[in-house]
């Protein structure tokens, strides 16, 4: 457990983000709870993105570090939760709206694999 406290805080956010999750998914019925928790959820994750290339570069810093076959997997994973969030927003948007989309709670499946992945090799690379 001390390790963990030692943890960057960004990746005690991104758990934080995954608990948030699962909270979500398990009130997916009670859209007052479900929607705020989602939206949180992804609007932190994408402050994360946005903090570590705005003010660590991660892109840019790609070239000069070792690019192991891990951090590539943790670099298509994290691309992969992007794109999915979006497909969701919109997924969920149209759902909220009434026009029922068999679409949203097909993706959330394949979303949140790759989301807790993402997490684990987030600390499985540094």
């Amino acid at each position: 457990m001390g390790e963990l406290l030692s943890t960057h805080p960004l990746k005690l956010l991104s758990v934080a983000v995954c608990v948030i999750l699962v909270v979500g998914v398990l009130n997916r019925r009670r859209k007052r709870i479900h929607i705020p928790l989602m939206l949180t959820a992804m609007g932190i994750d994408v402050g994360m993105v946005l903090y570590l290339e705005i003010r660590r570069g991660v892109v840019e810093s790609i070239p000069h570090r070792p690019v192991t076959p891990l951090l590539v997997i943790h670099i298509l994973i994290s691309v992969t939760v992007l794109v999915l969030y979006g497909v969701q927003v919109v997924t969920g948007y149209r759902n909220a709206r009434g026009r029922r989309s068999a679409w949203h709670p097909l993706i959330a499946r394949l979303f949140l694999p790759p989301r807790f992945a993402n997490l684990i090799t987030s600390f499985l690379i540094t």
